[in-house]
């Protein structure tokens, strides 16, 4: 899941095969990738830059409602709940910064466009080298990341020992693609992926 304590410029490349492993177009990431540049600094987010971010993307999204009816503080509050919950997700290392590599994570895990198996081998393939094997300590991460991103109450650890019970073991981690087939194919999880996440989802390339 990735362990990226300091910042550092995303390579082209780099950019090429997110590209190509999520089906986002390439300019639409470039666009995003500037868009995040122009507000981090040293190729970092704390938590204040991604409210910021956050607020001025979300008007450009085709999913965007308005909320003009609302007070302006009472819409502030409601953007830098939804904003915080996103952060808190997605700083994996707990470092009060998101990298490039988080921040992309996060757009493409709300992105319901984006099928559900894509957007999960992609935050499993892009953040470790598990060999199309999910060993506990991650498959544990990626249950609790993924509960308190769509707002499934559950029990991680629970949730693990099913998988161990229900799927072929290999020196005690599970296939990649049982690991994803249970959560595409549970009540709750796959409710948040095929219906959506009541978050509004940052658009490519907004003038910040």
């Amino acid at each position: 899941m990735g362990n990226r304590q300091k910042g550092r410029q995303t390579a082209a490349w780099e950019l090429d095969a997110i590209s190509n492993l999520v089906g986002i177009p390439r300019n639409q990431l470039e666009n995003i990738y500037k868009d995040f540049r122009r507000v981090s600094k040293d190729y970092l987010l704390d938590k204040n830059e991604f409210r910021r971010i956050y607020k001025d993307l979300i008007r450009y999204s085709p999913q965007y409602q308005d909320k003009s009816h609302l007070p302006s503080c009472e819409l502030n509050r409601r953007n830098n709940a939804t904003a915080d919950r996103i952060f808190k997700t997605f700083d994996r290392d707990h470092t009060g910064r998101l990298s490039f590599d988080e921040f992309i994570s996060a757009y493409i895990m709300l992105q319901n466009s984006i099928s559900p198996q894509i957007r999960l081998n992609f935050l499993l393939d892009h953040y470790s080298q598990n060999n199309g094997y999910i060993t506990p300590t991650m498959g544990r991460r990626v249950i609790q990341d993924m509960s308190d991103l769509y707002g499934v109450n559950t029990d991680c650890q629970q949730v693990w020992r099913n998988l161990e019970t229900n799927c072929p073991l290999k020196n005690g981690c599970i296939p990649q693609q049982a690991f994803t087939e249970y959560f595409i194919n549970h009540p709750a999880y796959s409710s948040a992926f095929y219906n959506g996440v009541q978050i509004p989802l940052p658009p490519p390339s907004p003038q910040l």
